[in-house]
């Protein structure tokens, strides 16, 4: 099983998957691509917001991601 978008053999240790049950996946062949749904349409995402009552966004301490 490869990582979408990376050639067989590529550095892919960034991929990490788990066989759930040993020597399920042998002889299987196969490229993993995220599902659609994760990567986010950012002007599409504010057109949306903009639907609903202005609120302010804050960053608190603490926070990771601001």
């Amino acid at each position: 099983m490869r990582y979408h978008g990376l050639d067989e053999g590529e550095d892919a240790s960034f991929f990490l998957c788990k066989e759930l049950i040993p020597g399920y996946l042998d002889r299987v062949t196969g490229e993993y691509a995220p599902p659609e749904g994760y990567f986010v349409d950012e002007k599409a995402a504010e057109e949306f917001d903009r639907q609903f009552p202005y609120k302010e966004k804050k960053t608190l301490p603490g926070q990771i991601f601001s």
